[in-house]
């Protein structure tokens, strides 16, 4: 699911509380360490190629059982964005500000059966084209404030992924400060509050697996129709620092009541389990920081029960499997 499926983190609307620890192995202890921030610069402005397919088997019991439903339903989305670097925002010093236009918005949606929502799913990404987002990433490039998301879209999912590409623009998330250097693992973790559990984490597992020339780390992905790879736009010497990321869903300690706050206050008791795990492959280049590619699969099982306050439940359970590929196209000139 992103990085979240951050990638993380699984990006929210506000600051997570995290965890970091960084080792360093003994025989790397000689490289030198490399800033994975980005560099932006304001007036700048580039792109992003993007796919998202999600592939979901589920089945419902209970009060709201629909034998005759879908059990299995695909979601193909691709889009391209244009990232423009607006002046930073006074009020978060060494934030970034980010418009995103999304200039291309396309999906196509297969289920096992007779789906009646499938053509609204497909309309309401493509309603996404031409809508702007503003984006407030913090000092340490996580994502503090989004404007414009709200009211695009009403699908949770659309949404949703919308939000999870934005994490992973940035592959510092967690890393330790002042840098890091070939061969370095660090962990971070960042409370999984979407979830229908309580006491969920994403924890993140990187690793800083080697230097080499800027290139998609998927070359069977066929590049899209007019655009032109940044990676293939750069030097031939041109580095870029791969970093290896597994993400898993934990539960660091026993909940007592695993109902989130936000289902109780609408009268639903949770009870259940939701696991998930994902792994992630970027290429983030030395000279600027910025992603150039990433490519992630992830999985999720889960088998959770709703109990209304009227003493009626319903029983969710299933897997969604995931894949996701970003690549960073040719830069534009920068604004002067």
């Amino acid at each position: 699911m992103a990085l979240a499926i951050s990638f993380a983190g699984r990006a929210q609307g506000g600051p997570p509380k995290k965890k970091s620890s960084a080792r360093i192995p003994r025989r790397d202890s000689a490289s030198p360490r490399v800033s994975l921030d980005p560099r932006f610069v304001a007036g700048q402005t580039f792109r992003y190629e993007m796919e998202f397919e999600t592939t979901t088997n589920t089945s419902r019991s209970g009060l709201a059982s629909d034998p005759q439903g879908p059990t299995s339903l695909v979601v193909d989305w691709n889009a391209t964005v244009r990232m423009e670097v607006l002046p930073a925002d006074a009020s978060i010093p060494g934030g970034i500000r980010l418009r995103t236009t999304y200039e291309k918005s396309a999906a196509s949606v297969h289920s096992d059966t007779f789906d009646p929502g499938a053509a609204d799913t497909e309309e309401k990404y493509r309603n996404l084209e031409g809508k702007v987002v503003e984006l407030t990433l913090d000092a340490g490039g996580k994502l503090k404030y989004v404007a414009g998301i709200e009211g695009m879209v009403d699908s949770e999912k659309a949404s949703q992924s919308a939000r999870d590409w934005v994490a992973q623009l940035s592959a510092s998330a967690g890393a330790p400060l002042g840098g890091v250097s070939v061969g370095q693992k660090w962990t971070s973790e960042q409370p999984a509050d979407s979830m229908p559990i309580a006491g969920l984490f994403w924890r993140t597992e990187s690793e800083y697996l080697r230097n080499e020339p800027c290139h998609p780390p998927n070359p069977d992905v066929p590049e899209a129709p007019g655009g032109a790879n940044f990676a293939q736009s750069l030097p031939a010497s041109a580095d870029c620092a791969v970093i290896l990321a597994n993400l898993s869903l934990v539960s660091p300690k026993a909940v007592h009541d695993p109902t989130p706050p936000e289902f109780r206050k609408n009268g639903v008791q949770t009870e259940g389990k939701w696991n998930g795990s994902a792994q992630s492959l970027l290429y983030v280049s030395l000279a600027s920081g910025l992603v150039v590619s990433v490519t992630q699969t992830g999985k999720e099982e889960m088998d959770v029960k709703f109990i209304s306050n009227h003493n009626t439940a319903m029983r969710y359970a299933g897997t969604i499997a995931s894949r996701s590929h970003v690549a960073l196209l040719a830069e534009e000139p920068q604004a002067r």
